[in-house]
């Protein structure tokens, strides 16, 4: 769970408007297509498309963070 300091709040929303963008179009979401997928070790992979916004200049520094936190927004 999510400690919610005021950088975690900030980087939540940074990171699922991201998502709502990617994923926002009618063809855009699906089960598929999630954001994320999680191991039994409890280990993330981002999907593609969300690395390739994650890894564009001013967004990297979400990266990490979203490795560790992602699981608990979708929660």
């Amino acid at each position: 769970m999510i400690t919610m300091t005021n950088e975690n709040a900030y980087n939540a929303i940074r990171l699922l408007d991201i998502v709502y963008d990617l994923y926002s179009e009618p063809s855009g979401y699906s089960f598929q297509n999630c954001p994320f997928t999680c191991n039994e070790g409890g280990g993330v992979t981002l999907n593609e498309n969300l690395m390739t916004e994650l890894n564009k200049e001013g967004n990297t520094d979400l990266v990490d963070w979203a490795h560790e936190n992602i699981v608990s927004l979708f929660e």
